[in-house]
């Protein structure tokens, strides 16, 4: 078991970025600006919304910015469409090779921030290598839980995703009816008859105006 670790801990240190992955980096790093329109549902037994209408802007080097009539609760995570707070401190990575999603081949990659300035401790990317698209990412935050979020594209040629499902922890989250809007409701009692429970936000993204190097 202890030769297991030290082999395992070899390859952490001998690969540093993988190829696969630096080709998506790239990618998304041509990216100057974006901007789309957002239509956000939830699902969580708790909550009661109708459907949400946002707007978010981008501009490299910027916070991810949403506008909207009525305020919206977006989780950053799931509008990181260029995954720039993951990559946004040294990390190095770990290919664990071709796993099945979905019927899809794609390359299962582990991301290990190298230093404690990142907010999250491992992440594991789902990367199709041919569209070069990430279709799945798990990440372990050290404040916020585990996020799972799955991204949909129109086609595989497209940068960036047209839905996307954010699958999150919601025990012990006191949700402000303020971030859900004026017409959302909470069921107070139900939420905690259901302290393990998880939820999910399903994002869709159309109208998107993409400027590119």
């Amino acid at each position: 078991m202890l030769t297991g670790f030290f082999f395992l801990t070899a390859g952490l240190f001998a690969q540093q970025v993988d190829p696969g992955l630096n080709r998506l980096i790239e990618r998304l790093d041509s990216v100057t600006r974006f901007e789309a329109r957002i239509q956000m549902e939830v699902d969580i037994s708790f909550v009661t919304m109708p459907a949400k209408v946002a707007y978010v802007v981008y501009e490299k080097g910027g916070p991810v910015q949403i506008t909207s009539e009525d305020f919206v609760m977006i989780p950053k995570r799931g509008l990181d469409l260029t995954l720039q707070e993951l990559f946004r401190y040294p990390f190095m990575t770990l290919n664990l090779g071709v796993v099945d999603l979905n019927g899809k081949k794609c390359e299962q990659i582990k991301v290990i921030p190298t230093t404690d300035d990142a907010d999250y401790s491992i992440a594991t990317l789902w990367l199709d290598p041919g569209a070069v698209q990430i279709l799945k990412s798990q990440i372990s935050t050290k404040k916020n839980g585990v996020f799972d979020i799955r991204y949909g594209y129109a086609g595989p040629k497209e940068l960036l995703p047209s839905e996307i499902r954010v699958e999150l922890e919601v025990s012990g989250i006191k949700i402000p009816l303020r971030f859900l809007g004026k017409d959302a409701r909470i069921d107070r009692d139900k939420q905690k008859e259901q302290p393990q429970e998880k939820g999910a936000i399903i994002i869709e993204l159309s109208e998107y105006q993409i400027t590119r190097l």
